[in-house]
């Protein structure tokens, strides 16, 4: 079976950047059922735009949108709608949590299946009774 998770932005960050939990978001981006949602892609886009500037935000969409994404499976795309956008809003309503990552959470939910990150805001989630599956902090 496919190894399905939601990935939220710092796990797609980790891995752009290849900063510590990197191989593991590869190892999903190559052989499991990588899923997302856009407002995600979006956050990877303006963290990367300001980083590293509209080039590199303009590559990593189009790779990550791709459907044949060369050496990779491609990342499934959860439609933003009522059910999505209420679960978010719930996640965001427990506190600390951005509203983006309320969204990585909430398709978590939805999809029955833990959202890959190492950001700490997930604890949250966590206590909301959302799946996380934490990246591991070596390469």
């Amino acid at each position: 079976m496919a190894d399905r998770v939601v990935l939220d932005a710092h796990a797609v960050l980790a891995f752009l950047g290849e900063e510590p939990g990197w191989a593991e978001v590869d190892e999903v981006l190559r052989s499991g059922e990588p899923w997302m949602t856009l407002v995600n892609l979006g956050e990877v886009a303006y963290v990367l735009e300001r980083s590293s500037g509209r080039a590199a935000a303009d590559e990593a969409w189009a790779n990550l949108r791709a459907e044949s994404r060369p050496g990779g499976v491609p990342v499934r795309w959860l439609e933003i709608d009522d059910n999505l956008v209420r679960r978010a809003a719930g996640i965001k309503a427990q506190g600390g949590m951005s509203y983006a990552d309320a969204f990585a959470a909430g398709a978590a939910s939805v999809l029955g299946c833990p959202v890959l990150t190492g950001d700490q805001e997930f604890r949250v989630a966590e206590k909301a009774g959302v799946a996380v599956r934490w990246l591991r902090r070596g390469r």
